[in-house]
């Protein structure tokens, strides 16, 4: 079960990453997944049209670690530690959808799957990896919950 609900999660966004909204915006998070949707955009193209492989890894390093976010608790200092992405077909100019699944969830690392899908084809698959900090580095540990009604020490509005 997520940790931290959608809203708590675009709020720890907002205050921590404020442009996060103007790449790709959060359409889903379940019980152990995320869906982000990134909209075509002219700055994102390479020649030919097609959306850049930097703007398809970007969408799946973030859908990864908005998904660790969400599960394993307001820990903004996680970093990537892995990304292996294959291109499976050309990501023509129209919306990607990344839906991120958690594989593994533990004290020092998480481990998602991400597939990138436009008008429903598979496109891309990622595996990410995030480096968690050690118990005590962020003032909690990674597996404690956060108080309720705040996402870390941010109070939540209703």
């Amino acid at each position: 079960m997520a940790r931290l609900t959608r809203p708590e999660l675009e709020s720890l966004l907002d205050q921590h990453s404020p442009r996060w909204r103007a790449f790709a915006h959060l359409v889903a998070l379940g019980e152990q997944d995320l869906t982000l949707e990134m909209p075509p955009r002219a700055e994102l193209l390479r020649a030919g049209g097609t959306i850049a492989g930097p703007a398809l890894m970007t969408l799946a390093d973030r859908a990864a670690y908005y998904l660790t976010l969400a599960l394993a608790g307001p820990i903004i200092e996680a970093v990537t530690a892995q990304l292996d992405i294959h291109f499976l077909a050309r990501a023509a100019p129209e919306p990607v959808v990344a839906t991120a699944t958690m594989l593994r969830l533990g004290r020092r690392l998480a481990v998602s799957s991400v597939d990138l899908r436009s008008r429903e084809q598979l496109i891309a698959r990622a595996t990410v990896s995030y480096a968690l900090p050690p118990a005590g580095a962020t003032g909690r540990s990674p597996t404690e919950e956060p108080t309720p009604g705040t996402v870390g020490t941010i109070p939540v509005r209703n």
